[in-house]
Formats: C-alpha cells, sequence, structure tokens
C-alpha cells in the first residue's frame, strides 16, 4: 500500500491489477483521520461460486403480443 496522499490510497492486488480509493474533504468526524482511520480487511469469499441455471427455453413472442407489452 501507499499512502503517500493523505487522501488517497493505492495498493496493487495479487492478480497485478491497481486499485486507487480517493476521499473527499469532508467536516465530518468520522472522516477526520482520512485513509489513516482505513484499515486492510481480509476477503471472506475468494473465487466463484455455482454457475445460476440455465434459464428455460421459450418460443419468442410474435410481434403483435410483444408490442402490446410496450403499450403500442
Amino acid at each position: 500500500m501507499q499512502t503517500n496522499d493523505p487522501n488517497k490510497l493505492e495498493v496493487t492486488v495479487a492478480d497485478g491489477r491497481r486499485m486507487t480509493l480517493s476521499l473527499p474533504a469532508t467536516d465530518a468526524k468520522w472522516a477526520a483521520d482520512g485513509i489513516r482511520g482505513l484499515r486492510p480487511v481480509p476477503p471472506t469469499h475468494t473465487g466463484h461460486g455455482e454457475e445460476p441455471p440455465a434459464l428455460p427455453e421459450r418460443p419468442a413472442l410474435p410481434l403483435d403480443v410483444a408490442l402490446l407489452g410496450l403499450g403500442a
């Protein structure tokens, strides 16, 4: 992590991508420390879950029926 700018945080993730978080100036007391108030949190999930089931095959609607749904 690089923290040269007190309002900007740059991180390079494991696969080489770079991510930047910028915080705008604010009067909020909870954000008074800027990025120094942030801390790293380990990921809760890695990878992808199961693929969703495929959509059922349905025949295409005729054009006049499809247009009825559009209020034409």
